[in-house]
Parts: C-alpha cells; sequence; structure tokens
C-alpha cells in the first residue's frame, strides 16, 4: 500500500485530491492546522508548517511515499518540510501557479516560458516562483524526485472562491456582468482532472523532476466565458464593460480576476499520455448543478460600480 502525505487537504483542491487517492485505497496522512474539518479517513496531523520544531515532532516516526504539497505559499514552507522529512519520501509534487509567468500577451505559455516575479500578482507569485526554485535545489541536498504542477485557474465542486458562482449569480438574478475592457484571455481546468493528473504521476518516471503546465484545452476570453456560462444555466448573458484606466478602478476592485492574460500550452502534460475527462462547458454544467440543487448560488452582493453603471 502507498503511503502518501498531503499538505493541505481540507479545502477544494486538497479535499478533490484526497478523495482521488482514496478511491486507490492509499494509506493518508493530511497536516494541516485543523482550521477546517478533514475527511474521516485520512491520519490526520495537526501542525503549522510554518513552525520547523512542530513540523519536526509531528512528522518525525513518519516515512511515505509521496508528498503532495497543495498549500505551499513560500520557500521557507518548501524547505521546511524537505529537510524535517528528509531520507523518508521519494517524491514530492508541488502545486505552484501559473502567474509565476512573466506578461503573457497573445502567445499561449509553455513550461520553457519566462518566469519570475509577476508584479500584478504580488508577492503570490514571487513566492510561488521561489517555492519552485528551492524545491528543485533541495531535490539534490535532500535526495528526492520533484514534480511540478503549474495550474491556470481552476474551477469545480467545493471551489472556495468567488470564480465562477460570480458569473452564475449573476446570470440567474439577470443582472449584468461588468468585464474590464481589456476582455483578458485566460485558461481554466476542472478540479478532477487536476487530481487525476497528480494521481498519474505518482512514480511515474515521465513525471520525474519536471514540471508541467495544467488546465483544460481550451482558453476563453472573459466575454466568451461568460457566455458559456449563460448556456450552461439557459439564460443569456448580460454583459457590460468597464475602462479601468478612464473609471481610475482596478479589475480586482470588483472582479474574482486581475485584468492579466492567463493561458498556456499544456502539450508536455498531454504527451506523458494524460488527458482531461471535462471539457470546460461539460465541468460547468456539472458544477452548476451541483451549486444550485445545494442552494450555493445567492443572489450577489454587488459592488459600488455595479449599482451606479
Amino acid at each position: 500500500m502507498k503511503k502518501i502525505l498531503i499538505i493541505g487537504g481540507n479545502q477544494f483542491v486538497g479535499k478533490e485530491i484526497v478523495k482521488k487517492f482514496l478511491e486507490k485505497d492509499y494509506k493518508i496522512y493530511v497536516l494541516n492546522r485543523g482550521i477546517r474539518k478533514n475527511i474521516n479517513e485520512v491520519i490526520f496531523l495537526k501542525a503549522d508548517r510554518n513552525n520547523f520544531n512542530e513540523m519536526n515532532n509531528i512528522l518525525k516516526n513518519i516515512d511515505v511515499d509521496v508528498i503532495v504539497d497543495v498549500s505551499a505559499y513560500t520557500e521557507k514552507q518548501v524547505d521546511i518540510l524537505h529537510k524535517v522529512m528528509k531520507n523518508r519520501f521519494k517524491q514530492y509534487i508541488l502545486i505552484s501557479s501559473a502567474s509565476v509567468y512573466n506578461e503573457i500577451k497573445n502567445t499561449p505559455v509553455n513550461e520553457d516560458s519566462q518566469v519570475g516575479e509577476n508584479l500584478p500578482w504580488g508577492n503570490y507569485a514571487k513566492n510561488k516562483y521561489l517555492a519552485e526554485k528551492k524545491t528543485i535545489e533541495n531535490s539534490v541536498l535532500c535526495n528526492f524526485k520533484y514534480t511540478i504542477f503549474r495550474p491556470f485557474y481552476i474551477y469545480g465542486i467545493g471551489n472556495n472562491l468567488d470564480r465562477e458562482n460570480y458569473f452564475f449569480s449573476r446570470i440567474k438574478y439577470n443582472l449584468p456582468i461588468y468585464i474590464p475592457s481589456k476582455n483578458n484571455t485566460i485558461q481554466f481546468g476542472y478540479v478532477e482532472d487536476l487530481a487525476l493528473a497528480i494521481e498519474s504521476s505518482i512514480e511515474n518516471s515521465d513525471f520525474y523532476n519536471q514540471i508541467f503546465n495544467i488546465s483544460g484545452s481550451e482558453y476563453v476570453t472573459m466575454s466568451e466565458f461568460s457566455e458559456i456560462c449563460g448556456k450552461v444555466i439557459g439564460k443569456k448573458a448580460i454583459i457590460k464593460y468597464v475602462d479601468t484606466d478612464k473609471n481610475g478602478v482596478k479589475a480586482r476592485d470588483w472582479f474574482p480576476f486581475r485584468e492579466i492574460n492567463l493561458f498556456g500550452n499544456i502539450s508536455k502534460l498531454e504527451n506523458t499520455g494524460f488527458r482531461n475527462t471535462y471539457s470546460l462547458i461539460q465541468g460547468l454544467e456539472k458544477t452548476y448543478k451541483y451549486n444550485e440543487e445545494n442552494n450555493l448560488i445567492n443572489k450577489p452582493v454587488l459592488h459600488k460600480l455595479e449599482t451606479e453603471n
């Protein structure tokens, strides 16, 4: 029986990974601070990953085959984990972010595109980049194989961020969707496909010491995404545009996405044999159905910009 340590594991992506692994009858350890309820079938380890002593005490007698790190946001966090678990794991799977790519314009980025500090994303992208860099350095020092995934926007059942539901709620209640006028191109991946790709990479040499973009195969503009959400609901999306420069506002003041492109090439991942299960519309249909049946699509609280235009 494979032994897996998941760092995070009690929210959205982490929970989906746990559920996928439980289907495989793995022995699963889940480490987090215990702020949210963990899935019952896992072995829960309570610790603050920023605290070396806490991590060392809770993990000192545990060895695993693979570590899947969903909640790494800084190089310090990955460094503590690698050093605490040195010689007691074989593969480290880091969930990074496509935000590490610098200025995506008209061409989808691939894994060799320029990465590093990305000002529109602030410290988030910088720290994800540094976590990747530290992982690669430590793979030699601590003798493990690494696999780094760079997701673009992840959506699906259980999403704790107001992204697809932002669109669903406005369409459902016949409210306009105010889109930044640059109408950026972005890319979405369904959460179950992300979990499947991670499961496919476990002890798979095609994934060793490699970085992969991961997302759905489609990229769309924000207006196209709005229209697809309308198609899913069976209503026409009412779209209006906001010139952020003219109005002196930032997209994130009212909108769930930054006013930048975020889309890439996933052919490297597909060359391993992996294929996504869900198209964008299929994933949105499943998500909408679940959210509607569970009364999760409520009338939105509108931003000032939305009420004055």
